[in-house]
């Protein structure tokens, strides 16, 4: 389904491993996370090892302490990408569409299990459809801005455009 795919392994170690790969991109040491959930080291190499059963407190802690998606943590494996919870730390997707479906949940109320299930997926096909298109032309966009101000900056003369 998606890269970062990790077969055989628990709930509570595919969570460690998001947990892992979050912590490595925020610069974070085991022991300052650790320091930061408020607990001794060696339980929170127990949490990243997954170690157990999973635990919601310790995931919400380290969400609190690396300022990530707990809810991409607790999701990830569901989707089979290891990878999800790091890619969506700063823009905290899961979070966003919970907050946003529970809204939609409060006013629907009944009406919810009146929903065709044809309409949620064209519904969400489409939105995420927009949002892939959205960030391709904004990364298109930001990389021309970017190398047309280093040439600037370099005296690079700019190129002609089309006429």
């Amino acid at each position: 389904m998606t890269s970062g795919r990790v077969d055989n392994l628990s709930e509570a170690r595919l969570i460690g491993l998001a947990a892992r790969a979050v912590r490595r991109a925020r610069g974070m040491t085991a022991q300052q996370a650790a320091t930061a959930m408020n607990l001794p080291l060696r339980t929170y190499e127990y949490f990243e090892a997954g170690s157990g059963r999973v635990n919601l407190d310790y995931v919400h802690r380290f969400a609190a302490a690396a300022d990530c998606d707990p809810w991409a943590l607790l999701l990830g494996p569901s989707l089979g990408a290891s990878e999800f919870a790091r890619r969506t730390a700063d823009s905290k997707l899961m979070l966003i569409f919970l907050i946003a479906l529970g809204e939609f949940v409060d006013k629907m109320g009944e009406r919810l299990v009146t929903l065709d299930p044809r309409a949620l997926i064209e519904a969400f096909t489409e939105t995420f459809r927009k949002l892939e298109e959205e960030n391709r032309v904004r990364a298109e966009e930001t990389a021309s801005w970017l190398d047309a101000g280093r040439d600037r900056l370099t005296g690079k003369p700019p190129e002609d455009g089309p006429d």
